[in-house]
């Protein structure tokens, strides 16, 4: 069976921000309709957390831990919520996903609508500039 992940990870990917030998971190599709909502996922295909090397996790933590400051310097979240389902892609993946103070969605209602990509008449659509605009300012963090 084909991962889509690893599929997604082989290919040239738009949303990409950052890309080392351990991980890969992009940004949501632009169809979440949440600036700053993130993923970070092992380059390597793994399943379970127990097969996760400590070099790997340890990326991963120090990578979360830039993106919250990174969304908070950005005004993006006044939380940020981190977390990892994996059963629909079974490669195991982590989706960082801010919450905006003036949000009146918060917690698990909030996860659920990022995660599966549900949206409403009210919501403000983000615009491709602004998107373009927050993976440029995201790299050049990230790299830093």
């Amino acid at each position: 069976m084909q991962c889509p992940i690893c599929e997604k990870n082989k290919k040239h990917n738009p949303s990409e921000i950052y890309r080392n030998q351990f991980i890969v971190v992009s940004h949501a599709p632009l169809d979440a309709n949440l600036l700053g909502y993130v993923y970070i996922e092992p380059v390597e295909h793994f399943e379970d957390w127990s097969d996760i090397p400590l070099e790997v996790l340890s990326d991963v933590q120090s990578t979360v831990k830039k993106i919250d400051l990174l969304l908070r310097n950005e005004q993006l979240a006044e939380r940020v919520y981190s977390v990892t389902i994996s059963e629909m892609v079974r490669h195991i993946h982590f989706h960082i996903i801010p919450r905006h103070k003036d949000n009146s969605m918060k917690g698990i209602s909030l996860i659920e609508k990022a995660t599966q990509q549900l949206s409403n008449e009210n919501d403000e659509l983000i615009q491709e500039e602004q998107f373009e605009k927050f993976i440029l300012k995201a790299k050049q963090f990230l790299a830093g």
